[in-house]
C-alpha cells in the first residue's frame, strides 16, 4: 500500500469511493443523496483540506482529508473501499493522519463519528467529548476527540511523542541499573533531558523518533521504544529500539510495540527497511527481533557499547518495490 495526496482528475473516483464505503452500512438511497455533497471530494476540497489517499495495488483503497479551518482540526473524510474494511486500511489511514497533524504542529484533532465507526474511533484512541448534529442529515452523532501526539495504539500500550520537561518522568527507568544493564550504563540526568530533546528534534526533523510507552488502562510508564536514525557498521539505517522497566519483563510488552511499530514503519512511513542491534548476552532483545520477524545478518564489536560483541538483526519492507 502507498499514501499519497489525492489529485484533482480523480475526483469522481473519490467520491465513488467515500460514498460506496458510506453505504457500505446499509444506509438507503435516499440517505446517501442527502449525504453525497458534504462527503463529495472536490477540487475546492482539495485546494484547502490536506488529503491523501491510500493505494493499493495502483488504485485508491482508502482517503483521509482534514478540515483546518477552526483552531481544533476536523477529519473531515476518513473511509476505506469495502473491499478492504477489516484489513487494517483503517489504521493506516488514521496514523498517517496524525502524523501529518503532528508535523503541522497540532495536538489534537476532533470529529463527528458515524455510528457504526464508532468502535474504530474509539480503538484508534479518540474519547468522546459530546454530541452533535450532523450538517447533512440532522441525526445526533457523537464527538470525539484525539491526541494528536499518540503516536500507536495496541491492544494494551499507547506510545506517544515526549513533551519538553518529561525526562523526570522518564528517569526512574533510564537511570535504573537492572533495566539498564545492557547499555554502556545508566543514565544520569542530564543524560535522560538530553534523550528526551533529542526525540523532539527528531519528530520534526525526520517525522519518527523514539517515543513514551505506557499502559492503555492505567498510563503508567512502561518504558519507551521506537526509531532511530543513525550509523551502524558503516551503514545509514533505521534501528528499532526498545526499553522495557524491569517490572514489566516477559510480559509481551516489548514484542506488542515492536510489531507495531514496525508495522507502522513499513505502513505509514514507507521505510525501505530496518535493523536492531543488541548485546550477544541480551537473548530477550533477540527473541523480539525474530518475533517480529527479523533475522540475524551480522555480528560485530560496538564501539557505543564498551566495544562488546553486538548481533546486528534486519527486516525488509515486504512492500517496498525492486
Amino acid at each position: 500500500m502507498v499514501l499519497r495526496p489525492a489529485r484533482t482528475e480523480e475526483c469522481a473516483a473519490l467520491t465513488d469511493l467515500v460514498l460506496r464505503s458510506k453505504a457500505h452500512w446499509g444506509y438507503s438511497d435516499a440517505f446517501m443523496e442527502s449525504c453525497r455533497e458534504e462527503l463529495a471530494v472536490t477540487p475546492e476540497r482539495l485546494a484547502t483540506q490536506p488529503c491523501y489517499v491510500l493505494e493499493r495495488d495502483g488504485r485508491p483503497a482508502g482517503i483521509w482529508a482534514l478540515d483546518l479551518s477552526d483552531r481544533v482540526p476536523e477529519v473531515a473524510l476518513m473511509f476505506a473501499d469495502p473491499a478492504v474494511i477489516g484489513s487494517g486500511a483503517g489504521r493506516i489511514l488514521w496514523q498517517h493522519m496524525a502524523a501529518v497533524l503532528r508535523r503541522m504542529g497540532h495536538d489534537r484533532v476532533q470529529l463527528d463519528a458515524d455510528p457504526n465507526a464508532e468502535p474504530f474511533y474509539e480503538r484508534m484512541g479518540c474519547r468522546q467529548i459530546g454530541t452533535n448534529a450532523s450538517p447533512s442529515t440532522g441525526r445526533i452523532l457523537k464527538r470525539y476527540e484525539a491526541d494528536a501526539s499518540v503516536v500507536l495504539t495496541t491492544k494494551r500500550l499507547i506510545l506517544r511523542c515526549y513533551a519538553p520537561g518529561e525526562d523526570e518522568a522518564l528517569y526512574p527507568i533510564m537511570s535504573d541499573p537492572v533495566t539498564m544493564r545492557f547499555w554502556p550504563q545508566p543514565y544520569d540526568r542530564e543524560g535522560v533531558a538530553g534523550w528526551v530533546n533529542r526525540w523532539i528534534e527528531s519528530y520534526a526533523e525526520n517525522g519518527y523518533g523514539r517515543w513514551a510507552m505506557l499502559d492503555r488502562e492505567t498510563g503508567q510508564r512502561i518504558g519507551d521504544a521506537g526509531l532511530i536514525r543513525t550509523v551502524l557498521m558503516g551503514q545509514e539505517v533505521i534501528d528499532l529500539g526498545y526499553i522495557i522497566h524491569n517490572p514489566y519483563w516477559r510480559q509481551g510488552y516489548a514484542v506488542e510495540a515492536a510489531a507495531a511499530i514496525r508495522d507502522h514503519s513499513f505502513d505509514v512511513l514507507g521505510l525501505p527497511r530496518l535493523v536492531a542491534n543488541m548485546a550477544h548476552d541480551h537473548a530477550g532483545s533477540a527473541r523480539v527481533a525474530e518475533k517480529i520477524g527479523m533475522a540475524k545478518v551480522a555480528e560485530f564489536d560496538n564501539p557505543r557499547n564498551r566495544n562488546i560483541r553486538t548481533f546486528f538483526y534486519a527486516l525488509d519492507n515486504p512492500n517496498a518495490g525492486p
